[in-house]
Protein backbone atom coordinates (compact mmCIF):
# COMPACT_ATOMS: atom_id res chain seq x y z
CA UNK A 1 0.00 0.00 0.00
CA UNK A 2 1.30 3.56 -0.91
CA UNK A 3 1.54 5.90 2.00
CA UNK A 4 -0.73 9.21 3.24
CA UNK A 5 1.12 12.77 3.76
CA UNK A 6 -1.20 13.31 6.66
CA UNK A 7 -0.28 17.34 6.70
CA UNK A 8 1.56 19.64 4.54
CA UNK A 9 1.51 23.08 3.12
CA UNK A 10 1.81 22.57 -0.49
CA UNK A 11 -0.09 26.21 -1.02
CA UNK A 12 3.52 27.67 0.28
CA UNK A 13 5.02 29.86 -2.08
CA UNK A 14 8.23 27.84 -1.28
CA UNK A 15 6.43 25.52 -4.16
CA UNK A 16 5.63 28.34 -6.66
CA UNK A 17 8.43 27.40 -8.83
CA UNK A 18 7.64 23.46 -8.99
CA UNK A 19 4.52 22.97 -7.58
CA UNK A 20 3.47 20.79 -10.71
CA UNK A 21 6.85 18.47 -10.45
CA UNK A 22 5.85 17.99 -6.56
CA UNK A 23 2.24 17.12 -7.33
CA UNK A 24 3.79 15.02 -10.15
CA UNK A 25 5.84 12.75 -7.65
CA UNK A 26 3.21 12.72 -5.00
CA UNK A 27 0.80 11.18 -7.85
CA UNK A 28 3.74 8.31 -8.38
CA UNK A 29 4.35 7.64 -4.89
CA UNK A 30 1.12 8.15 -2.67
CA UNK A 31 -2.06 7.48 -1.93
CA UNK A 32 -3.18 10.85 -0.79
CA UNK A 33 -1.88 14.26 0.63
CA UNK A 34 -3.55 16.39 3.08
CA UNK A 35 -3.12 20.13 2.81
CA UNK A 36 -3.59 22.02 5.66
CA UNK A 37 -5.53 25.87 5.94
CA UNK A 38 -4.24 28.45 8.36
CA UNK A 39 -6.26 31.54 7.92
CA UNK A 40 -9.24 32.28 5.48
CA UNK A 41 -6.63 33.62 2.25
CA UNK A 42 -4.90 29.89 3.00
CA UNK A 43 -7.79 28.26 3.45
CA UNK A 44 -9.00 29.60 0.19
CA UNK A 45 -5.68 28.80 -1.54
CA UNK A 46 -6.15 25.21 -0.20
CA UNK A 47 -9.52 24.79 -1.92
CA UNK A 48 -8.35 25.94 -4.76
CA UNK A 49 -5.23 23.51 -5.42
CA UNK A 50 -7.51 20.59 -4.23
CA UNK A 51 -10.39 21.56 -6.42
CA UNK A 52 -7.59 21.37 -8.85
CA UNK A 53 -6.23 18.03 -8.15
CA UNK A 54 -7.61 14.65 -7.08
CA UNK A 55 -4.74 13.44 -4.99
CA UNK A 56 -5.05 16.50 -2.48
CA UNK A 57 -7.64 16.68 0.22
CA UNK A 58 -8.28 19.98 1.97
CA UNK A 59 -8.32 21.03 6.07
CA UNK A 60 -9.85 24.19 6.63
CA UNK A 61 -8.62 26.41 9.82
CA UNK A 62 -7.40 29.05 12.02
CA UNK A 63 -3.80 28.54 12.69
CA UNK A 64 -3.09 29.38 16.74
CA UNK A 65 0.12 31.74 15.62
CA UNK A 66 -2.22 33.52 12.58
CA UNK A 67 -3.09 36.09 15.89
CA UNK A 68 -3.66 38.89 13.29
CA UNK A 69 -6.48 37.05 11.52
CA UNK A 70 -8.70 35.90 14.85
CA UNK A 71 -10.96 38.44 14.48
CA UNK A 72 -11.98 36.45 10.63
CA UNK A 73 -12.93 33.68 12.81
CA UNK A 74 -16.57 33.48 11.73
CA UNK A 75 -15.20 33.79 8.34
CA UNK A 76 -13.04 30.59 8.72
CA UNK A 77 -16.37 29.10 10.26
CA UNK A 78 -18.17 29.74 7.29
CA UNK A 79 -15.84 28.45 4.77
CA UNK A 80 -16.01 25.09 6.90
CA UNK A 81 -19.30 24.86 6.87
CA UNK A 82 -19.81 25.75 3.05
CA UNK A 83 -16.44 23.82 2.13
CA UNK A 84 -16.77 20.68 3.90
CA UNK A 85 -13.35 19.75 4.52
CA UNK A 86 -11.91 16.05 5.66
CA UNK A 87 -10.95 17.74 9.03
CA UNK A 88 -10.66 21.16 10.74
CA UNK A 89 -6.85 22.43 11.06
CA UNK A 90 -4.90 23.45 11.67
CA UNK A 91 -6.31 24.63 14.89
CA UNK A 92 -4.89 24.52 18.60
CA UNK A 93 -2.25 26.45 20.97
CA UNK A 94 1.22 27.15 20.70
CA UNK A 95 2.95 28.76 23.74
CA UNK A 96 6.29 29.13 21.76
CA UNK A 97 5.81 31.40 19.55
CA UNK A 98 2.77 33.49 21.51
CA UNK A 99 4.00 34.30 24.57
CA UNK A 100 1.50 37.24 25.42
CA UNK A 101 -1.09 35.79 28.42
CA UNK A 102 -4.57 37.58 26.81
CA UNK A 103 -2.94 36.21 23.52
CA UNK A 104 -2.99 33.22 24.78
CA UNK A 105 -6.33 33.20 26.06
CA UNK A 106 -7.60 34.11 22.82
CA UNK A 107 -5.74 31.47 21.63
CA UNK A 108 -8.02 29.21 23.37
CA UNK A 109 -10.86 30.85 23.20
CA UNK A 110 -10.41 30.32 19.20
CA UNK A 111 -9.75 26.78 19.57
CA UNK A 112 -12.67 25.75 21.76
CA UNK A 113 -14.77 27.37 19.29
CA UNK A 114 -13.36 25.63 16.32
CA UNK A 115 -13.67 22.48 18.63
CA UNK A 116 -17.57 23.40 19.12
CA UNK A 117 -17.91 23.71 15.24
CA UNK A 118 -16.27 20.27 14.58
CA UNK A 119 -18.88 18.65 17.05
CA UNK A 120 -21.32 20.40 14.91
CA UNK A 121 -20.40 18.58 11.87
CA UNK A 122 -18.55 15.70 13.15
CA UNK A 123 -15.17 15.78 11.70
CA UNK A 124 -11.95 15.37 12.97
CA UNK A 125 -9.26 17.84 13.73
CA UNK A 126 -6.13 18.62 13.08
CA UNK A 127 -4.27 20.23 16.30
CA UNK A 128 -0.96 22.12 16.45
CA UNK A 129 0.36 22.35 20.10
CA UNK A 130 3.80 23.86 20.64
CA UNK A 131 5.03 24.27 23.75
CA UNK A 132 1.32 23.28 24.74
CA UNK A 133 0.81 19.52 24.84
CA UNK A 134 -0.70 19.24 28.06
CA UNK A 135 -3.10 22.16 27.59
CA UNK A 136 -4.80 21.18 24.42
CA UNK A 137 -5.32 17.56 25.12
CA UNK A 138 -7.09 19.11 28.24
CA UNK A 139 -9.06 20.76 26.24
CA UNK A 140 -9.41 18.40 23.55
CA UNK A 141 -10.61 15.75 26.08
CA UNK A 142 -13.86 18.28 27.10
CA UNK A 143 -15.57 17.67 23.44
CA UNK A 144 -16.55 14.95 21.41
CA UNK A 145 -14.23 15.47 18.90
CA UNK A 146 -11.30 12.76 17.50
CA UNK A 147 -8.06 14.73 16.69
CA UNK A 148 -4.22 13.97 14.71
CA UNK A 149 -1.75 15.98 16.76
CA UNK A 150 -0.04 17.15 14.19
CA UNK A 151 3.88 17.55 14.58
CA UNK A 152 3.57 16.28 18.13
CA UNK A 153 6.96 16.59 20.27
CA UNK A 154 6.01 16.60 23.40
CA UNK A 155 6.98 13.81 26.13
CA UNK A 156 6.21 10.25 26.12
CA UNK A 157 3.56 10.50 29.01
CA UNK A 158 1.31 12.39 26.85
CA UNK A 159 1.43 10.79 23.33
CA UNK A 160 0.43 7.50 25.75
CA UNK A 161 -2.15 9.70 26.84
CA UNK A 162 -3.21 10.64 23.46
CA UNK A 163 -3.17 7.24 22.37
CA UNK A 164 -5.61 5.81 25.62
CA UNK A 165 -7.85 8.55 24.35
CA UNK A 166 -8.55 7.48 20.72
CA UNK A 167 -6.68 10.07 18.99
CA UNK A 168 -3.63 9.92 16.42
CA UNK A 169 -0.45 11.15 16.85
CA UNK A 170 1.83 12.64 13.17
CA UNK A 171 5.13 11.72 12.93
CA UNK A 172 6.53 14.20 11.24
CA UNK A 173 10.06 13.78 8.91
CA UNK A 174 11.78 15.00 12.20
CA UNK A 175 12.24 11.34 13.13
CA UNK A 176 15.03 11.30 10.02
CA UNK A 177 16.78 12.96 13.02
CA UNK A 178 15.31 13.56 15.78
CA UNK A 179 16.22 11.38 18.97
CA UNK A 180 12.98 13.27 20.55
CA UNK A 181 11.02 11.88 18.24
CA UNK A 182 12.20 8.48 17.30
CA UNK A 183 11.72 7.89 20.78
CA UNK A 184 7.81 8.77 20.36
CA UNK A 185 7.86 6.80 17.06
CA UNK A 186 9.65 4.05 19.07
CA UNK A 187 7.05 3.68 22.06
CA UNK A 188 3.23 4.72 20.43
CA UNK A 189 1.26 1.78 18.63
CA UNK A 190 1.64 2.16 14.75
CA UNK A 191 -2.27 1.84 14.92
CA UNK A 192 -2.19 5.12 16.34
CA UNK A 193 0.17 7.26 13.79
CA UNK A 194 0.16 9.17 10.87
CA UNK A 195 2.94 10.00 9.07
CA UNK A 196 3.16 13.70 7.67
CA UNK A 197 5.74 16.13 6.11
CA UNK A 198 4.76 19.86 7.05
CA UNK A 199 6.08 20.21 4.42
CA UNK A 200 7.83 22.66 3.32
CA UNK A 201 9.27 22.02 6.89
CA UNK A 202 11.23 19.87 9.01
CA UNK A 203 13.29 18.27 6.30
CA UNK A 204 17.20 17.84 7.13
CA UNK A 205 18.03 18.28 3.45
CA UNK A 206 16.17 21.68 2.35
CA UNK A 207 12.87 22.13 1.43
CA UNK A 208 10.27 18.89 2.18
CA UNK A 209 8.16 17.80 0.38
CA UNK A 210 5.26 14.89 1.10
CA UNK A 211 7.33 12.48 -0.92
CA UNK A 212 9.61 12.27 2.33
CA UNK A 213 7.14 10.16 4.23
CA UNK A 214 8.77 7.04 2.06
CA UNK A 215 12.08 7.87 3.98
CA UNK A 216 10.01 8.25 7.40
CA UNK A 217 8.18 4.79 6.63
CA UNK A 218 12.04 3.56 6.50
CA UNK A 219 13.40 4.84 9.72
CA UNK A 220 10.03 4.39 11.15
CA UNK A 221 10.61 0.20 10.33
CA UNK A 222 14.04 0.39 11.47
CA UNK A 223 12.77 1.71 14.75
CA UNK A 224 9.58 -0.89 15.00
CA UNK A 225 11.82 -3.71 13.85
CA UNK A 226 9.34 -4.25 10.99
CA UNK A 227 9.22 -3.64 7.22
CA UNK A 228 8.28 -0.21 5.77
CA UNK A 229 5.43 -1.52 3.96
CA UNK A 230 4.17 -2.54 7.14
CA UNK A 231 4.70 1.13 8.60
CA UNK A 232 2.76 2.35 5.56
CA UNK A 233 0.05 -0.37 5.15
CA UNK A 234 -1.03 0.70 8.67
CA UNK A 235 -0.91 4.26 8.87
CA UNK A 236 -2.93 4.83 5.00
CA UNK A 237 -5.52 2.57 7.06
CA UNK A 238 -5.08 5.10 9.67
CA UNK A 239 -5.46 7.93 7.23
CA UNK A 240 -8.21 6.77 5.72
CA UNK A 241 -10.25 5.98 8.95
CA UNK A 242 -9.43 9.52 10.14
CA UNK A 243 -10.06 11.45 7.20
CA UNK A 244 -12.36 9.16 5.05
CA UNK A 245 -11.55 11.24 1.70
CA UNK A 246 -13.95 10.47 -1.17
CA UNK A 247 -11.50 9.01 -3.45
Amino acid sequence: MRPVDSHCHLDFDRFDEDRDEVIERCEDELEFVVVAGCDPERNQAVKELCESEELLVPNYGLHPTFTDSFDELDEVKDQVRDWRPVAIGEIGLDHHHVTDEDLQEHQEEVFREMLELAEELDKPVVIHSRSAEKQAIEVLEEYDVTAMFHCFNGSIELAERIVENGDYIGVTTQVLYSSRVQKIAENIPLDSMLLETDSPFLYPDGRNEPVHVLESAEKIGNIKDMSPQQVMGQTTENAKKLFKPEH
